[in-house]
């Protein structure tokens, strides 16, 4: 065969080739990107902060996944979510968590968003005078029951032995801005934005300070089995994401109130209001914080939560050991 000959024959043998891999490629498209879906609550956290950046967008990217939020008004939906599952990753106040725990919905506790501090408070009207604890005896106090600020309220109305001597109310946080208006309640354990709606008002404790008396509390994530399972790495590399935004407030802290603020659609100002004293644990002391510190008063709320009567079952310590899974977080080296 001549030379010009074999040119025209492997000039055709490759537009054969060619051809070939367009039919290929037409019948078989490329596989589409893996979804994770997180549900969110609106509050300026690490998890908004990231998402409004676009980290955890682009490097979900990178290994073959899609991104999709779900927003939740409180961690009762976010329970139902993961018990659905309907989502894989869910933000909640640990008070949630405890209830997925007793409820035996199959998740875990993989992350603690941020300790609560003065961004949750019990607050009550300046004209009624109250100088000291135990004048609110006969008051009537709003919360979101089975919240942090729940907890928190009831941690501090048992540490000064008023359990049962003020009236409480079961109201969401817009509701309990419009019973201060009214004047259908004295005082209030809520958080922000609520807390700069309620007007001349005083302030009784934080949950900063009831975190000092060993009744911390937290906002957290929890990760479904299946998600765990069959997705290990990703949701190793979800908590780094989150977690490099706790080393951004660190170290550029205004960055982090304008990107929570743009999240909810605030000034910097207003989503630095809202975070207040809330410690974002370092990444690399977080295994060991959710272990040794997070765990015993995790299960002291399980253990009082109990006691009133609130859970599906009565949890013991092995079992907020067992829920509480630290390995996909950071080691420190």
């Amino acid at each position: 065969m001549s030379w010009k000959k074999w040119v025209g024959w492997l000039g055709v043998l490759c537009l054969g080739v060619l051809g070939l891999g367009i039919m290929t490629g037409a019948s078989h498209p490329s596989r589409p990107a893996k979804v994770l879906r997180i549900g969110i609550l609106r509050v300026p956290n690490d998890v908004a902060a990231a998402r409004q950046r676009g980290d955890l967008q682009r490097v979900a990217a990178r290994h073959g996944y899609r991104i999709k939020y779900y927003s939740f008004d409180s961690g009762v939906d976010a329970n139902k979510a993961l018990m659905a599952n309907s989502v894989d990753l869910a933000t909640m106040g640990d008070t949630n968590a405890v209830v997925a725990m007793a409820a035996k919905i199959p998740v875990k506790l993989v992350w603690v968003n941020d300790v609560v501090g003065s961004n949750e408070q019990l607050v009550v009207k300046q004209q009624l005078g109250i100088q000291r604890s135990q004048d609110l005896a006969g008051k009537t106090i709003a919360t979101p029951f089975a919240s942090t600020s729940h907890y928190s309220l009831m941690m501090y109305l048992k540490m000064h032995h008023l359990l049962g001597k003020v009236r409480l109310l079961d109201m969401q946080t817009t509701e309990i801005v419009a019973a201060w208006r009214r004047g259908d309640i004295d005082g209030a354990y809520t958080w922000e934005p609520s807390l700069s709606n309620l007007t001349h008002a005083q302030t009784l404790t934080d949950s900063r300070a009831l975190a000092r008396t060993g009744h911390l509390t937290a906002n957290v994530t929890l990760a479904t089995n299946q998600f765990r399972r069959q997705h290990p790495q990703a949701l190793r590399w979800v908590l780094q994401t989150w977690g490099a935004m706790h080393t951004l407030k660190r170290t550029d802290a205004a960055q982090i109130d304008r990107l929570t603020g743009q999240f909810l659609g605030q000034t910097a100002r207003q989503a630095r209001v809202q975070i207040g004293t809330a410690r974002w644990v370092a990444p690399a002391d977080m295994a060991t914080f959710m272990t040794r510190d997070f765990t015993p008063q995790f299960n002291t709320a399980a253990q009082f939560m109990g006691a009133q009567q609130t859970l599906n079952s009565h949890p013991t310590f092995q079992d907020s050991q067992r829920f509480i899974d630290a390995q996909y977080c950071e080691r420190r080296k």
